[in-house]
């Protein structure tokens, strides 16, 4: 009230000043006629106290002006609200709980606790979180307060270990603690009650700290639990001749094993049958970890003459291969296929000449100081992005235009090596790095731009690079989803500054998006503290308005696609070059980037056809036109191991599979799709098919 009192008062100085008289101004002021009410009259209202046109155009005018100035303030007053109800939030947050709370926690019998695993690398002596998607993570539990670290120990291993076994191994092979959440171990005498109580935190973690026992070990004589014999033998399947050396016996015999029952396959040929499948169940992990008894790294497998014959390769006896190579000892059934068709039983041989880089069935490869062409590039499935960039450090700049083709071997998330092997897997690899570096080093929605990480210096960034430029010459892959303008400034140095707004609205999410779209073509239909919300995540210093947002718009813009990443552009450029001749990004992106149209137009079909590969081929084509932009990626990297038009045509073929052993097949290599003509309907055929699609992980294996 006491600022519409003060606008009115302005009001009759401001009709003073132009000289109206006292009689009109006081007849107003008993009318009660303010600017809302001038704002609503119409000419002949206003001709009543205002004779002359010219008072009652300033009238108008200067009723409009401090209606305009009413908004602002009570805006301004709004915003102080706000905040000033954040700062009272904030300071209850940060005073904690209440005595209440308090007191009702200490009456609680069960506790809430968060468990975590921590294990021990020998390589980097020290211990490092394993991440959900290795079998560890973190778990919420409620448990008495009255418990001591033994009783969090025993549940620990029953949720790290089901069964005693774990992805990193047998519980049988570590020694175990438990360390409170400043990585201390934790009092054997202390309850988790009391631990609450010293330290006041709302929520505990502990973590299950596990350490793989090795010889000499001094950690293996003072942890208070007792002592597990890794030494002891199993009966293992038939495997070549091997020679398990022992703590007790450190010159023992060779027992000598027959190779005669052991199937042996030619991995070297290039025309394996490649598909992808499902990764393994939990059920079907836990069937699959054969581990060989041995452990400890000094300890090594040798192979005789006799095994010199694998016609896979041959290991050089002055080259000792880990045994925790062993990942598939013998004959293990890759159960891992698309709907669990049995492959053949893979053989001793895939440990030896399978990875000529030196990295065998380990969660960690070691890539070496030098790659070569002869070597294949062996990457984890469960830790693509850093194995990429690992090995892709190595490989000079030169070779990545030259006729040198490096080849991929994909190791499972279990260890073992999966089969696939040739083009398919390069595009498969290829696009499983930039679906895990689009997640995990990038921010924005449809385009997107690098994002600055700590742990990425500039032979990193340089490495992604290579991976670009090896993408394009090895298999025509280029990643799209990157800015336009960012990549061209990282490419040739120059940008067009007309694109940036375009894109920058691609980079927003689509409420912002929408927001800033609508604002800009009609500033005062849409809420103004949406807009300014909106501009202040992107770090906007100035107050909008219908004159200056397209500017800001175009300020954000270049500051979220050029500056933000100018760094990572800075070490692409010397990369990068190699692609600066003749390379139009807007025409790259729009041959790789699928539609339902082009993707249909790639299937291949025979000239004659039977009614049911008919009826098929129509389901398919019918499918593809169904699929979503995100599913037909899927169906496209099924099909070709790519998620972009990569290939020039997809052949159909047809089979006669039915119940069980039914399901499409895809040869990534020679981009053949297999699928069966026993579909009763349409909708079988669908879910079948998306239920392939949607499984979310992929492996490589031989039909």
């Amino acid at each position: 009230m006491d600022d519409q009192g003060g606008s009115d008062e302005g009001l009759y100085e401001f009709l003073k000043a132009r000289g109206v008289g006292e009689d009109t101004i006081r007849t107003m002021r008993d009318e009660k006629i303010t600017c809302e009410t001038i704002i609503l009259m119409n000419d002949d209202d206003l001709s009543r106290y205002f004779p002359a046109y010219g008072d009652k155009l300033a009238v108008v005018s200067f009723a409009k002006q401090q209606e305009k100035k009413e908004k602002v303030n009570a805006r301004k007053r709004t915003l102080f609200e706000k905040l000033s109800w954040k700062m009272s939030r904030k300071n209850e947050t940060q005073a904690g709980p209440s005595k209440d709370v308090q007191s009702r926690n200490a009456t609680k019998q069960g506790r809430k606790i968060e468990v975590g695993w921590m294990d021990y690398n020998h390589i980097k002596e020290e211990y490092s979180q394993v991440r959900t998607k290795c079998g560890g993570g973190v778990r919420k539990l409620t448990i008495n307060k009255e418990v001591t670290s033994r009783d969090i120990l025993r549940a620990s291993k029953e949720l790290f270990f089901p069964g005693g076994i774990s992805p990193k191994g047998r519980e049988e092979e570590f020694l175990f603690r438990i360390m409170n959440f400043n990585l201390l171990e934790m009092d054997v005498a202390s309850s988790v009650g009391e631990v609450y109580k010293s330290t006041k935190f709302a929520m505990l973690r502990f973590y299950l700290a596990s350490k793989k026992i090795e010889v000499d070990d001094p950690d293996s004589e003072d942890d208070g639990l007792p002592a597990v014999d890794i030494t002891a033998q199993r009966d293992l399947p038939s495997t070549s001749s091997v020679l398990l050396p022992t703590a007790s016996t450190p010159n023992p015999v060779p027992e000598q094993l027959d190779l005669s029952e052991v199937p042996v396959y030619d991995l070297t040929s290039s025309d394996h049958e490649v598909k992808f499948g499902p990764l393994f169940t939990d059920a079907e992990v836990e069937d699959l970890a054969l581990t060989l008894p041995i452990t400890r790294t000094e300890e090594i497998i040798s192979y005789t003459e006799a095994a010199s014959a694998n016609p896979v390769g041959e290991m050089a006896p002055a080259n000792p291969v880990s045994v925790m190579a062993a990942a598939n000892p013998v004959g293990v059934m890759a159960s891992a296929n698309l709907v669990g068709e049995m492959a053949p039983a893979h053989p001793v041989e895939e440990m030896a000449p399978a990875n000529p880089v030196g990295v065998m069935a380990s969660a960690n490869p070691v890539i070496p100081d030098v790659l070569t062409v002869d070597e294949p590039i062996v990457v984890n499935r469960g830790n693509m992005l850093h194995d990429m960039v690992d090995a892709f450090r190595l490989i000079p700049k030169e070779a990545l235009q030259s006729d040198t083709q490096y080849t991929f071997r994909i190791q499972h998330i279990d260890g073992r090596m999966e089969a696939g092997e040739g083009v398919g897997v390069t595009r498969d690899c290829i696009s499983f790095f930039w679906e895990e570096f689009f997640s995990r080093c990038t921010v924005g929605c449809s385009v997107k731009v690098p994002f600055i990480r700590h742990d990425l210096g500039q032979a990193e960034w340089q490495a992604v690079a290579k991976i670009i430029v090896f993408g394009w010459y090895a298999c025509g892959y280029f990643p799209c989803q990157l800015s336009p303008s960012f990549m061209r400034m990282a490419i040739s140095g120059s940008y067009s500054s007309d694109d940036l707004v375009g894109e920058f609205l691609n980079y927003l999410s689509d409420e912002e998006a929408t927001t800033l779209r609508a604002a800009m073509n009609e500033y005062d239909s849409y809420p103004q503290e949406d807009i300014t919300d909106v501009l202040n995540t992107y770090g906007c210093r100035s107050i909008p308005n219908a004159e200056n947002l397209p500017t800001l718009v175009a300020e954000i813009a270049h500051k979220e696609l050029i500056q933000s990443p100018a760094f990572v552009g800075d070490c692409w450029s010397k990369i990068l070059d190699a692609l600066s001749q003749n390379f139009d990004i807007s025409m790259v992106a729009e041959q790789l980037q699928p539609t339902n149209r082009k993707v249909s137009r790639l299937f291949s079909f025979s000239d004659t056809l039977t009614a049911a590969q008919e009826t098929t081929k129509n389901h398919l084509l019918r499918f593809t036109r169904e699929l979503d932009a995100i599913t037909l990626k899927k169906f496209l990297r099924f099909c070709t191991g790519s998620d972009l038009l990569t290939c020039d045509s997809i052949a159909i073929r047809f089979n006669e599979r039915s119940g069980l052993s039914r399901h499409p097949v895809a040869h990534t290599c020679g981009c053949v799709l297999e699928l069966p003509v026993t579909y009763d309907h349409y909708p079988e055929f669908r879910s079948e098919f998306r239920a392939v699609l949607e499984s979310g992980v992929w492996a490589m294996d031989i039909v």
